[in-house]
């Protein structure tokens, strides 16, 4: 009978750590931005930390990047599932052959020269005009 509540109580536990919140992202993406911003604060030298204070005033700059770590890993955490779909579908992606590749490459940089062959053309062309302004 007790290991028939202990389960329950376990899948009671497992479903409230399961429940997806409204503003849950918005709350963490928050805190994981202050957490940012007062670990930076505190390596910069912008924030001072009293060497009294228990444990972080002994090591503050250890503190300031733990901080910085652990705001940069929720910030991921809040991010991820945005871009997850993004990630499914890069995997139905093919790549181009390598004469393709190739191809594409010397389609590019033809482009370019043409491109910068014009313009030089063009402020040739129009240098003369300037001078006459001046």
């Amino acid at each position: 009978m007790s290991e028939q509540k202990v389960k329950k109580e376990k899948k009671g536990a497992m479903s409230f750590l399961s429940k997806e919140y409204k503003y849950e992202n918005l709350i963490l993406a928050f805190i994981a931005l202050f957490a940012i911003v007062l670990g930076v604060l505190i390596i910069s030298g912008a924030l001072v930390v009293d060497s009294g204070l228990f444990l972080i005033g002994s090591y503050p700059k250890v503190f300031a990047w733990i901080l910085v770590g652990l705001g940069a890993i929720s910030l991921l955490l809040v991010v991820y599932p945005f871009y997850k779909p993004s990630f499914d579908e890069a995997k139905h992606i093919k790549g181009l052959k390598r004469s393709e590749f190739l191809i594409n490459i010397v389609r590019v940089l033809v482009f370019i020269v043409v491109l910068a062959l014009f313009f030089f053309v063009c402020d040739l062309a129009l240098d003369p005009l300037m001078q006459l302004f001046k």
